[in-house]
């Protein structure tokens, strides 16, 4: 329905999660400047514990979009994109669960336990498995995945906002409401 905002709690938890996962990966472009020894393992141990907030974050969020309702499509929009809309937040929502949770594998894979930056320690339990170096790779494919459907989301609301200008940025809580009846979507010219 035009109009229609998403719920204060799914407006924020999509922020709150959003600059989780910037930083998660923001921690695992700089964990990589630094050698062994304690910085690296203060960053990598954050980078893991905001995916963990991430992976802690994801069950309230789907609560959140299932009880406070989703916006209906855009006013406009073609079969096509309401179906590719569907299919890369299905997208995100799986790889918001499937890169925590290898993560999660690849610490425990490792040849010592794994320092959640002194706030815990994860165990290696499975360390004699021989996995380390496979869900290592399918943590960085994944990350891969979600930055490629991350570019693909913001590029959808960029669309929206300035080549269609309708209020599809404005609800998750971007810019200003825009005014009825000016832009593509109307019908009208740009």
């Amino acid at each position: 329905m035009p109009g229609q905002r998403y719920s204060i709690p799914s407006i924020v938890l999509h922020w709150t999660m959003a600059l989780a996962i910037a930083f998660a990966w923001i921690g695992a472009q700089v964990a990589d400047v630094f050698g062994r020894g304690p910085t690296k393992t203060f960053v990598v141990g954050s980078h893991a514990l905001l995916g963990l907030a991430v992976l802690a974050l994801l069950l309230p969020r789907l609560l959140a979009r299932w009880t406070g309702g989703v916006p209906g499509p855009a006013p406009g929009a073609p079969a096509w994109e309401v179906r590719l809309a569907h299919a890369a937040h299905l997208l995100l929502y799986a790889l918001m669960l499937a890169l925590p949770l290898s993560g999660l594998l690849t610490a425990m894979t490792g040849r010592t336990p794994f320092d959640l930056a002194g706030l815990a320690t994860l165990p290696n339990s499975l360390a004699g498995t021989g996995l380390r170096r496979t869900v290592k790779e399918v943590h960085e494919l994944l990350a891969n995945g979600m930055l490629a459907a991350i570019a693909l989301h913001v590029a959808a609301v960029l669309w929206h906002a300035f080549v269609r200008r309708d209020d599809v940025a404005w609800r998750m809580g971007l810019g200003p409401r825009p005014v009825a009846g000016e832009g593509p979507a109307t019908g009208e010219a740009a």
